[in-house]
C-alpha cells in the first residue's frame, strides 16, 4: 500500500483528534530556529499528542522513518531533530524499531513495559494492570534493578496455571543509582551485595571510602554493567552494622530514594505560612456547636477525620469533616510538589515518614480537641434504610469536642456496667453517650448494605509490634477491629462514595480508587484449590464480589479459614488510582475514590481541591481537559508510592521481630500452618509472628504434599494441613534472607530411639 492510500485509510484516526490537527497547522511556529533547543510546555503536549496518533497508527501498521515524516507532516530540514525524537521514544519503550528498519509497537512484537519487583536477587516480577504478571528468571533480569521500569520480552504464556515467563530486554528507567548492601574487601578493590539484584557491584579501590567488610553501605552506580562488566559505583555513605535494626530500616528508605527530611525550600515556604484564618471563617460554615469527636488509634497524630451523627425523624444526618489540607498546601507550591513527590505518609514500626511536615499534620491540619480548625464537610441526611436521600458539600470550621480513642469507644458500647473502666469513661463521654449508640446504629445499617450489595470484608488478623523506649519490641499484638473500627471506616466509604457520585455525574475530574476484576485464571486456578476443601464458586462466567464474600463468611473461624481467606485474597487484583473510572471490585462499586485522608494521602488533597472547584464556581471544559491530562501521571505517581510504602511497612516490622527472635534459637514453640506454596511452609507461632519452613531444603522426615496442602511424618504417617498446629523449633533468624525459619519438632526420646534402630 503507497503512503498516499495509507494516509487516507487514517484520515478517520485524525479526524477524532481535532486538537492534533490544531497544533499541527501551527506546528512550525513551535519549532522556530531559537526555541530549537530549548522545548516549551506547547512543544511538549504536540510531541506527546503526535506520539498518541502515531501509536494509534502503529497498531496497525508499521512505518519506516520517511514514512513517520510524511505521515506527521514533519520538515524535512528537521530530520536529524526528529530522528532523535523517535530515538528518545524507542528508549523509553513507546515505539520498538524493527530490523527490517520499520517502526512498530513494543507489544506487537511480545514485549510489555512496567516496573520490575525482585525479591533477594533470585528472580523479578512484572506486574502489569489487566494482564497475568510475568515471572523473570534471575539469569534473565540482566542489569534491571528492583524498582527499574523495564521492558521485557515475553519467553512463554502463561498455561496450566503458570505464570508467563520473560527476560528484560532493556531499562527503560533506572528508579535508583543509590543502591544499600554489605560491604566486602577484596584486596585491592571491594565489592557491594545488594539485597534485590542478582550483581554484586564493584567499587575501586579509590571509592571505598573507609569501608570495611561487613559494613553496610550506600553505593552511587554509575555504570549497570552488561554481558561482560559488573555494574561499578562509589562508596557514598557507611551506615553501620547490617545488624543493627536502625540502620537497617534506614537503608530501606535509601535504597527507595525515600528523604526523612524535607527539602530546604519547603521549609522555608512553611515558615511563611499564617497559622491566623480568621479573615478566612466568614467564607465558611461553622460547625463549632456541634458536638463533633475524633475517633482514631491512641498513637496517632495526624487526626483526618471527624464525625458527628444525630437521629432525625427521617432517619440520620451524619456530618463527616474531613482536614482541609487544601487552604494550606495550594496547587504548584513547594509543599505541593514535594508532597506529590512523596504521594503518601509511611507508617514504619519506628517512626513515619510524613506526607507533610509536622508542622502541617501533626498541628495546623490535625483535627485536634478543643481547637478551631478549617475542614470540608460532608452532610449527609439518610433515611431509616441507610439511603442517601440528601446531601451537600462546603467548606467549614469545627471545634472537635473530644479525642476519642478506638479502645475507649468500644469499651463504652460493649457497656459492661461491671467494669470499672466502663463507668469512668461513662462519666468522662456521658455528653456523647446517645450519639455513639446513633453511631453504631447507622454504622450497621450502613454495614448491612455493603453485604447486600456483595462487598468483600476480608478478617485477615494483622498485628501489631510495640516498642520500648529503646526501640526495642516490648509486645506483639494483634490488631482489633472492634465496632468503632467499624463505624469510622463505614463512615468515611459512604462519605467517599458521596464524594464520587457528585463529581462523576458531573463530569469533574477526579483521581479514582480502582479495583479491577480479577482474572479470569486466577480465579479458575483459586476455585480448583477451594473444591479441595469442600467450597466452590459457582458460576464462573460472571465473577461477583459476593460469591467471594460467601466462600469468606462460611469459613471464618475455621481452621482452613485463614488459609482460604489469603487464597482470596491473592486471587484480587490490587487496588490502585487512576484518572478515570474503573470500578471497585472488592467494595462492589460503580465507582470509588479517596476523599477522607488528604494529611497523608495525596489523592484525597486532588479529590479536596476538585470537590472546591466543583461548589465554588463552574468547571469549563477546557479547564476539565487541563486537570484531566495531568492527572493519569500523578494516579500512577502515586499508586507507585503505595506500593512502596506498603512494601517498607512490611519489611520495616519484619526487621523488628527477626530482632526479637535472634536469641531464641533453638527454642520450641507450638505454631499453626497458615500457608503454602512450591517450596515453604508459612506458620504463625502462638506469639503470632509467620515463620517459614523450608520444606525443599530441610532433612527431615517429612513429605510435602503439595496437591493436597498438607505435611506428612513419614514416621507415622501423621499428616498436618491448614490449620493444624504443631511443635517446632526456630533455626535461624536472617536478615539477609528476612525470614525467620522454623523445622518440625522432634522428641528427644524419638531421636534417642531412632539411633538405637540405625
Amino acid at each position: 500500500m503507497g503512503n498516499k492510500k495509507k494516509k487516507e485509510r487514517h484520515r478517520n484516526i485524525e479526524n477524532n483528534d481535532k486538537d492534533f490537527h490544531k497544533e499541527k497547522r501551527f506546528g512550525k511556529k513551535n519549532y522556530n530556529a531559537k526555541k530549537e533547543n530549548q522545548k516549551t510546555p506547547k512543544m511538549e503536549l504536540k510531541e506527546e499528542r503526535e506520539l498518541k496518533y502515531l501509536k494509534q497508527v502503529l497498531s496497525e501498521y508499521e512505518f519506516t522513518f520517511q514514512e513517520i515524516l510524511q505521515l506527521l507532516e514533519w520538515s524535512q530540514k528537521r530530520r536529524k531533530m526528529y530522528k532523535q525524537l523517535l530515538n528518545a521514544w524507542e528508549e523509553s519503550g513507546e515505539i520498538y524499531l524493527k530490523r527490517n528498519g520499520k517502526y512498530t509497537l513494543p507489544e506487537k512484537e511480545g514485549f510489555v513495559k512496567g516496573e520490575i519487583s525482585i525479591s533477594s536477587g533470585n528472580f523479578g516480577f512484572l506486574d502489569i494492570n489487566g494482564q497475568a504478571s510475568v515471572f523473570i528468571p534471575g539469569a534473565y533480569l540482566n542489569t534491571a534493578m528492583n524498582g527499574d521500569t523495564v521492558l521485557v520480552r515475553i519467553l512463554k504464556e502463561s498455561s496450566d496455571n503458570k505464570k508467563r515467563e520473560g527476560e528484560v530486554y532493556k531499562v527503560i528507567k533506572r528508579n535508583r543509582d543509590v543502591i544499600v548492601g554489605v560491604f566486602e574487601h577484596n584486596l585491592s578493590f571491594g565489592f557491594v551485595r545488594p539485597r534485590n539484584s542478582p550483581k554484586d557491584i564493584y567499587i575501586p579501590k579509590k571509592l571505598i571510602k573507609g569501608a570495611k567488610t561487613g559494613d553496610l553501605v550506600a553505593v552511587k552506580v554509575d555504570f549497570w554493567g552488561d554481558e561482560e562488566r559488573k555494574p561499578e559505583g562509589g562508596i557514598v555513605s557507611i551506615l553501620g552494622s547490617p545488624k543493627d535494626t536502625e540502620a537497617l530500616i534506614s537503608s530501606l528508605l535509601l535504597n527507595e530514594g525515600i528523604e526523612e527530611k524535607f527539602p530546604n525550600e519547603v521549609l522555608q515556604e512553611l515558615d511563611k505560612i499564617d497559622e491566623n484564618f480568621s479573615d478566612e471563617l466568614e467564607n465558611r460554615k461553622d460547625l463549632r456547636h456541634l458536638d463533633i469527636i475524633t475517633i482514631d488509634g491512641s498513637d496517632a497524630k495526624d487526626l483526618d477525620d471527624a464525625v458527628y451523627v444525630q437521629k432525625t425523624e427521617d432517619g440520620y444526618k451524619l456530618f463527616v469533616s474531613i482536614a482541609d489540607v487544601s487552604y494550606y498546601v495550594r496547587e504548584n507550591t513547594e509543599l505541593d510538589i514535594e508532597a506529590l513527590k512523596r504521594g503518601n505518609s509511611i507508617y514504619l514500626v519506628d517512626r513515619v515518614i510524613p506526607m507533610l511536615p509536622r508542622k502541617l499534620s501533626n498541628n495546623l491540619c490535625s483535627l485536634n480537641p478543643n481547637e478551631d480548625k478549617l475542614t470540608f464537610t460532608v452532610e449527609m441526611d439518610l433515611d431509616k434504610r441507610g439511603k442517601v436521600i440528601k446531601n451537600d458539600f462546603y467548606k467549614s470550621v469545627i471545634k472537635s469536642k473530644y479525642r476519642m480513642t478506638y479502645e475507649n469507644v468500644n469499651t463504652i458500647l460493649e457497656k459492661n456496667e461491671e467494669s470499672e473502666e466502663y463507668r469512668n469513661l461513662y462519666d468522662k463521654y456521658r455528653k456523647i453517650d446517645d450519639m455513639l449508640k446513633n453511631m453504631l446504629e447507622l454504622s450497621k445499617i450502613i454495614r448491612s448494605n455493603k453485604k447486600r450489595r456483595g462487598s468483600i470484608d476480608f478478617e485477615l488478623p494483622e498485628i501489631k509490634v510495640v516498642l520500648d523506649e529503646n526501640k526495642a519490641v516490648k509486645d506483639i499484638v494483634l490488631r482489633s477491629r472492634g465496632e468503632a473500627e467499624r463505624i469510622i471506616e463505614d463512615f468515611m466509604v459512604i462519605a467517599n462514595e458521596t464524594v464520587v457520585e457528585k463529581l462523576f455525574w458531573e463530569e469533574i475530574p477526579a483521581i479514582y480508587r480502582v479495583h479491577e476484576d480479577p482474572d479470569k485464571a486466577k480465579v479458575q486456578a483459586l476455585n480448583e484449590t477451594l473444591i479441595k476443601f469442600g467450597y466452590s464458586l459457582k458460576g464462573l462466567e460472571e465473577i461477583h464480589p459476593g460469591k467471594f464474600q460467601n466462600i469468606i463468611e462460611r469459613t471464618t473461624g475455621l481452621p482452613e479459614g485463614y488459609l482460604i481467606h489469603k487464597l482470596i485474597l491473592r486471587a484480587m487484583q490490587r487496588a490502585r488510582y487512576a484518572n478515570k473510572n474503573l470500578g471497585h471490585f472488592g467494595l462492589a462499586s460503580k465507582y470509588y475514590l479517596h476523599f477522607t485522608s488528604p494529611i497523608r494521602r495525596y489523592s484525597d488533597l486532588i479529590v479536596h481541591r476538585m470537590l472546591g472547584r466543583s461548589i465554588e464556581k463552574f468547571m469549563s471544559e477546557k479547564e476539565k481537559a487541563k486537570y484531566g491530562a495531568n492527572f493519569e501521571a500523578i494516579a500512577s505517581s502515586i499508586s507507585r508510592t503505595e506500593r512502596v510504602a506498603d512494601k517498607l511497612e512490611e519489611d520495616s516490622v519484619k526487621i523488628k521481630l527477626i530482632e526479637y527472635m535472634q536469641d531464641k534459637i533453638g527454642q520450641v514453640y507450638v505454631a499453626r500452618l497458615s500457608g503454602m506454596n512450591k517450596n515453604k511452609i508459612f506458620m504463625e507461632l502462638e506469639n503470632h509472628i509467620e515463620v517459614v519452613y523450608n520444606v525443599t531444603t530441610a532433612r527431615d522426615n517429612f513429605i510435602y504434599d503439595e496437591e493436597n496442602f498438607k505435611i506428612v511424618d513419614k514416621r507415622n504417617n501423621e499428616s498436618y494441613t491448614m490449620g493444624s498446629t504443631m511443635k517446632v523449633s526456630i533455626v535461624s533468624a536472617s536478615y539477609a534472607k528476612m525470614e525467620i525459619e522454623v523445622i518440625p519438632y522432634v522428641e528427644e526420646k524419638v531421636k534417642i530411639d531412632e539411633t538405637e534402630e540405625e
